[in-house]
């Protein structure tokens, strides 16, 4: 069983950091999402290398981020970034590049760059209770204009980008809108939503620190978080998850190694390990998200790829959109909004 430690604070997390590098015979860390690797696919490289494997967990990327940026990214050897992130961590010089598969066939091929190989990819949609929800959840306004009976059982993740990305999205708004129109929109939005809200906490940190909860309803969510949540609160069909009638948001996590890594060899094969077809499929079907290798598809269990949440439909791509990059000053816009609801929530 690989190790797993999970992240709170910047603070533990360099404390844990450093600590996980002071070993005799180091194991190579990965930086990654709870639960975002299947623990057979470490196994298999551990008993293939003997090169173990530290899992260091992240649940905000503002966080992990701020590592990757920090001196503690010597301690870090593969780290899972987003694709609307990996040019602005690239370009700033916090990763190395990585050794690229160009004539493999891909979902999403330009998505991660020279800095990063694709890892997995899938939507951002809507998670609720089936057992508490009773009407259909269909639209991103379910979730942002809420009837009253959702009052204090609404969650919200709080990252600047995916909040706006909601509501610009629910207003039929680009979600990489300039316009300081559809900006101001959204925070009323947000502000009005904010009374139904009971934690802009990640769902499935939030259900994960407390598999007992009974507030929260509905949130949005990564696909492959509802399998997450129903394994933490002990219902098969518990938790659903549904794509917006807006249209499919689109995120591609790479696998990427940070420059300033002490052991790029090693993390570059490990890195070639993950990206096997087998292997690749093997974690798609731990984890309920799609792999980006169309070669990986005769090894993936029928069941996932006839589920249209994960593996879309030809139409579905279509109208569809992949988080997009944001520059500076969008990404300083939004965060002050996201500041700003949170005081609003904090004091209402």
């Amino acid at each position: 069983m690989p190790q797993k430690t999970m992240a709170y604070s910047a603070v533990l997390l360099s404390a844990m950091l450093s600590a996980s590098v002071q070993a005799d015979n180091a194991p190579l860390t990965l930086f990654t999402w709870e639960d975002f690797v299947g623990e057979s696919v470490i196994e298999e490289w551990e008993k293939q290398t003997g090169i173990p494997i530290h899992l260091v967990l992240y649940d905000d990327e503002a966080q992990r981020n701020l590592i990757l940026s920090g001196h503690n990214a010597e301690n870090i050897d593969v780290v899972v970034v987003d694709n609307s992130t990996i040019r602005i961590m690239s370009q700033a010089g916090h990763l190395y590049p990585v050794e690229q598969e160009v004539r493999r066939e891909k979902f999403w091929p330009e998505a991660c760059g020279r800095y990063g190989r694709h890892y997995l990819w899938g939507t951002y949609g809507i998670v609720y209770r089936s057992d508490k929800i009773d009407r259909q959840v269909s639209s991103w306004m379910d979730l942002l204009d809420p009837v009253e009976e959702l009052r204090g059982h609404v969650g919200m993740l709080g990252q600047a980008d995916e909040l706006l990305t909601t509501a610009l999205a629910a207003l039929g708004y680009p979600i990489d809108t300039h316009s300081e129109t559809h900006l101001k929109e959204a925070f009323q939005l947000l502000k009005h939503q904010s009374h139904f809200v009971e934690t802009y906490d990640y769902i499935y940190s939030y259900v994960s620190n407390s598999p007992d909860q009974e507030d929260i309803w509905i949130a949005p969510a990564y696909s492959g978080d509802q399998e997450g949540l129903n394994e933490l609160q002990g219902g098969d069909a518990l938790w659903q998850y549904t794509i917006a009638d807006e249209g499919a948001i689109v995120w591609v996590d790479c696998l990427a190694i940070p420059m300033e890594s002490k052991r790029k060899e090693e993390a570059q094969a490990f890195i070639n390990f993950l990206s096997r077809a087998e292997i690749s499929a093997r974690n798609t079907d731990r984890l309920w998200v799609a792999s980006p290798y169309k070669d990986a598809v005769p090894y993936i269990d029928s069941e996932i790829l006839n589920d249209k949440s994960i593996y879309l439909d030809a139409k579905a791509i279509q109208n569809s959109t992949l988080f997009k990059e944001l520059k500076g000053v969008d990404i300083l816009k939004r965060t002050r909004i996201k500041d700003a609801l949170i005081r609003y929530h904090d004091s209402n």
